[in-house]
């Protein structure tokens, strides 16, 4: 790495590297057609017919139209399931907010309404799934940890 910074040479710690100097914002160009450049041919084949040439340019413009249509359909994908995330974990917190500062606090009369059974039903926010499903289901054997462990060793 040092004798690339000293000889100028690209490389991970010259910032003159091509990985360095890669566009990070790519919204304009498909990222997909990257590889595909119209260039002439080369000097020693014969050039192209002017038709030919044409309909080639023709067939890459609608490979670039189609790359871009598709990267933006991929595009608006992401940003709805982005937005479909951010709703659900709103709506956890949400969920757990009320079930923590009405529901918890007032379990003994609460936890007949149709409100908590509503609620329940959407689903118990992690949070607080453990101390909603021990008041839920309580411990009226008693069983301790100790004695837990030794009923599963049998």
């Amino acid at each position: 790495m040092e004798y690339e910074t000293k000889s100028g040479r690209p490389g991970p710690g010259n910032p003159t590297s091509p990985r360095r100097s890669v566009r990070k914002n790519l919204d304009f160009e498909p990222l997909s057609t990257t590889a595909l450049i119209l260039e002439d041919r080369p000097a020693n084949l014969p050039a192209k017919p002017a038709e030919e040439a044409q309909k080639h340019r023709q067939q890459y413009e609608e490979m670039v139209a189609q790359a871009k249509k598709r990267e933006l359909k991929d595009a608006q994908k992401r940003k709805k399931q982005l937005e479909d995330r951010c709703k659900l974990e709103e709506s956890i917190g949400t969920a757990a907010q009320i079930w923590n500062q009405e529901i918890l606090p007032n379990w003994s009369t609460m936890c007949t309404s149709r409100r908590v059974r509503d609620l329940w039903w959407q689903g118990v926010p992690p949070s607080v799934r453990g101390k909603v499903w021990s008041l839920a289901v309580g411990n009226e054997l008693n069983i301790t940890h100790e004695l837990y462990n030794i009923c599963l060793a049998r």
